[in-house]
Formats: structure tokens, C-alpha cells, sequence
């Protein structure tokens, strides 16, 4: 079967407070035809569709075109779970409309998916998260986990044992597949060595992450959360980013869907780029002239773009308005050059070390103190080395 993989569309996200829907209907604009080019039989759409837990009308309304749009009025098959970002019911409001589209929405964990025709999938068999799927005398069986957390999952766990149960839960689904056809998991994951692009990895220090080890072995594994394209091919498992630069730390690669074609034991993934269609830029200058320049220079650019100046002194209202006539630059960053001058060094030799790094925690946090973890963390760690030096 014939498969296209995205995720993470984040539809209704801004930049800076500026709107990207334009953007985001040229991306689905540009998908339709790589569907009809590549006679995609199914689309995985990994979660993360929304960008907010309760969407603008705006955004909603794209969301129901773009799933009429994309099926082809039926004739393309849609599956979609839910991400971090999405509200399950938000989305499966047009469950019963969009049946008729081929179109199939989870709204939880262990769902079991009503038996019967959707456009022209027939979905022959159905079992707890897992759906058996026939079109064209082709037939896959698709597991889906959206994304893990203990309010999903409805279940309790601690954090020790997170990456155990995923693994437990993945493996228990795959498992229902006892016919010689292809199979596939659908999830949106954390998998170790993927952090640090999307989502900030900040959700309990990255405990919620699981290994590679951790995935089960199937035909192809479809990931979403993280907008970066990524691949572990010892377990066919591929994250394909988001399709549009949400920020500027993106521009650093290529954003893409892939196409995949899947057979029993044989999986072929094909790498599909996506237009930019308005990239976000960082420009350095030194000084509100210079300044000035570049905002002139850049009015006719189609990006988005964040200025950092560099300055001995504030722009003024009037500097400001006059960079500012480029509609397009999201943010003036100032980078201040402070001269030099004789700074007083406070004693610490006077204090416990403990209160010495509150005082400096305070400093480079305009007076907000450190909570008692971090006090506990910066002593252990400071016991750890004295314990070292002894040794």
C-alpha cells in the first residue's frame, strides 16, 4: 500500500503574533498535488494538527477543508491521532462527516474503530487502537497510540517506568495483527536522540522520552512531535518534521513529507521536499543606521525576519517606526554594549555557599529566588565534586 506520512501541522499557529494560515493552505495545496501524483492510497497524519487546545474558527475551518481536499472526496484514506496540542473532541466533531471522506479520527488511547466502509477503505477488522484496512486488493494493519500521557492513557505511572509501559503498549498492539500482512504504528513520541528540535525537551528533563529499543519491529513506524525529519532506520521509524518553518531554529533543514510503500517485510520510503513559502531570517546589524538600511533593503523579501542590533545606546521611537516599515520584521532585538567600568565584587568568603548561590540565582533572575530542588541540586552537585577531588 501506498502511504504518505505527515504530522505536526500546528494550524492556527502564529509567529510573533502573525498569521500563517496563508502559509499552511499553500502547503495543503501543494500535498493535494503530491497525492494525486504519487497515487497515495492512505495518509498517516501523526497529530499535533492544531496548534492550541481550543483552535480559532479560522483554523478549524481549514482543518474541515483540507481533510475534504486532501481525501479527494473520498477517495483517498485519512487517519489521524491526536498530539499534545490537540483537543481529541475538537477534532472528532466531524467524525460522523467524515466518514464518507475516508477519513478516520481517534479521539483516545485504545480505541476501537467502528467496522465498515470509509470512502474506499474498507476496514474489515477492529481491535483496541488497531484498525485492519483493505483497498484495491491491498491490506495493512495500522496500530495507533496518540500521544502518551497518563490522562490519555488513563492510567497512572511513574516516570521510572514511562518508557516500559509505551513499550508494553506498543508491542501489546502490534501483537493483534495475525495475518501475513503489513504492519504499522502511528504514534506521537518522544524517541531518544530526536530532542531539541519542536517541542522543547523540558517535559520532566526529557523522562517521557523512549529509546529505539523500545519500538516494536514493524513494516514502518510513523512518529510525530518533533518538527525536525528524522530517521531511525533500524526500526523503519521516521519523523517527517513539520511542513512549515514554525521557528527560526528550522531553517537549519529541509522540511518534506514522506511517501512510503509498503509490503510485507519490505518497506520503501521516498522523500518528498516542501516549497518554503516565506522562511524565517535572522539579519545582524551594528547601529540604528545600519539599522535602518537593512529594513529598506528587505521590504521586498518575502520573509519573515528578526533584526538584531547591535548598540551603545536605545533606537528611539522615531528609528523604530522607520525600521518598522518593513511589515515583515517580526522583532527589533537590541544587543547593548555596556562600556566597561570597575564592577564591586561582593565577599562570598562571608557567606555559606548556599547563600552565596541564592544571591547569584536572584542576580540573573531580576530577584526571583531558587526553589528548594534547585538549592538541593546545586549542593549535591557540589558535594559530588568535592567528593571527587577527595578521591
Amino acid at each position: 500500500m501506498r502511504v504518505l506520512h505527515t504530522s505536526d501541522w500546528h494550524l492556527g499557529k502564529k509567529l510573533e503574533g502573525q498569521s500563517r494560515i496563508l502559509e499552511q493552505k499553500l502547503f495543503i495545496n501543494a500535498l493535494e498535488t503530491v497525492i494525486k501524483e504519487e497515487n497515495i492510497d492512505l495518509i498517516l497524519l501523526a497529530g499535533d494538527i492544531y496548534d492550541t487546545y481550543n483552535p480559532s474558527a479560522e483554523a478549524e475551518k481549514l482543518f474541515f477543508d483540507s481533510i475534504k481536499q486532501l481525501s479527494l472526496n473520498g477517495e483517498v484514506g485519512i487517519i489521524i491521532i491526536p498530539g499534545n496540542h490537540d483537543n481529541p473532541q475538537r477534532l472528532t466533531a466531524v467524525s460522523h462527516l467524515a466518514k464518507d471522506y475516508g477519513v478516520i479520527i481517534y479521539d483516545s488511547a485504545f480505541q476501537e474503530i467502528n467496522i465498515g466502509k470509509y470512502g474506499t477503505l474498507n476496514i474489515y477488522n477492529s481491535v483496541p487502537g488497531g484498525i485492519f484496512i483493505e483497498k484495491n486488493n491491498k491490506k495493512i494493519y495500522i496500530y495507533n497510540l496518540p500521544f502518551p500521557s497518563e490522562a490519555t492513557l488513563n492510567e497512572t505511572f511513574d516516570d521510572v517506568k514511562f518508557n516500559t509501559r509505551i513499550k508494553e503498549i506498543l508491542e501489546e498492539g502490534v501483537r493483534y495483527n495475525n495475518e501475513n500482512i503489513p504492519s504499522v504504528v502511528m504514534t506521537h513520541i518522544y524517541v531518544a536522540g530526536s530532542m531539541g528540535e519542536g517541542e522543547v525537551a523540558l517535559e520532566l528533563g526529557g523522562s517521557r522520552a523512549i529509546s529505539t529499543s523500545d519500538l516494536p519491529d514493524v513494516d514502518y513506524i510513523a512518529l510525530g512531535h518533533v518538527h525536525k525529519p528524522m530517521c531511525f532506520a533500524n526500526k523503519k521509524a521516521y519523523y517527517c518534521g513539520s511542513p512549515i518553518e514554525y521557528r527560526v531554529t528550522e531553517n537549519k533543514f529541509d522540511k518534506k513529507v514522506f511517501v512510503v510503500d509498503i509490503l510485507k517485510d519490505s518497506t520503501t520510503v521516498k522523500e518528498i521536499p516542501l516549497e518554503n513559502y516565506k522562511p524565517i531570517r535572522e539579519y545582524d546589524v551594528i547601529g540604528a543606521d545600519e539599522a535602518i538600511n537593512k529594513s529598506l533593503e528587505l521590504i521586498d523579501k518575502n520573509e519573515w525576519i528578526y533584526l538584531n542590533v547591535e548598540l551603545e545606546e536605545p533606537l528611539t521611537n522615531s528609528v523604530i517606526r522607520k525600521i518598522k516599515s518593513n511589515k515583515n520584521i517580526l522583532e527589533i532585538v537590541p544587543i547593548v554594549k555596556i562600556k566597561s567600568k570597575e564592577i564591586e565584587v561582593t565577599n562570598y568568603n562571608e557567606q555559606t555557599l548556599e547563600e552565596a548561590f541564592i544571591e547569584f540565582y536572584k542576580e540573573e533572575t531580576m530577584g526571583l529566588p531558587p526553589n528548594d530542588n534547585i538549592t538541593k541540586l546545586f549542593l549535591e552537585i557540589l558535594e559530588e565534586g568535592e567528593s571527587n577531588e577527595t578521591n
